[in-house]
């Protein structure tokens, strides 16, 4: 038996964003009225809209199904037209060997406490 969307977890993960509940049915592609029922409870998604929910809220369906009190996303999407730099670094960096990945880490900690 799959796990069921837990509402509340739903509703943390939009709210978690400050979107509202028409931004969200909006980004999922479903109709406000299906969302919304969701989101009370009163209607239950299949797994592959809970996976597309998780998507589009940025988020991972262990959490929307509450099988984990963690909302970070467990799978990043990067978009070529949303950031062309960070597009072409993730694309290079998917043959790089541990040791380079390493070394990207320890780089990427360095310049992320100059903010």
């Amino acid at each position: 038996m799959q796990p069921a969307l837990d509402p509340i977890n739903l509703r943390k993960a939009r709210e978690a964003l400050g979107i509202t509940r028409v931004e969200a049915s909006r980004r999922m592609n479903i109709p406000q009225s299906s969302y919304v029922r969701y989101e009370q409870g009163t209607r239950k998604p299949t797994q592959a809209t809970i996976a597309q929910m998780a998507q589009a809220l940025g988020t991972n369906t262990d959490y929307l199904t509450g099988l984990s009190d963690d909302p970070r996303a467990d799978i990043l999407i990067i978009k070529k037209d949303n950031s062309t730099i960070l597009f072409e670094m993730a694309m290079g960096m998917q043959d790089f060997d541990e040791e380079q990945l390493k070394k990207l880490h320890e780089y990427y900690k360095i310049i992320s406490k100059e903010k």
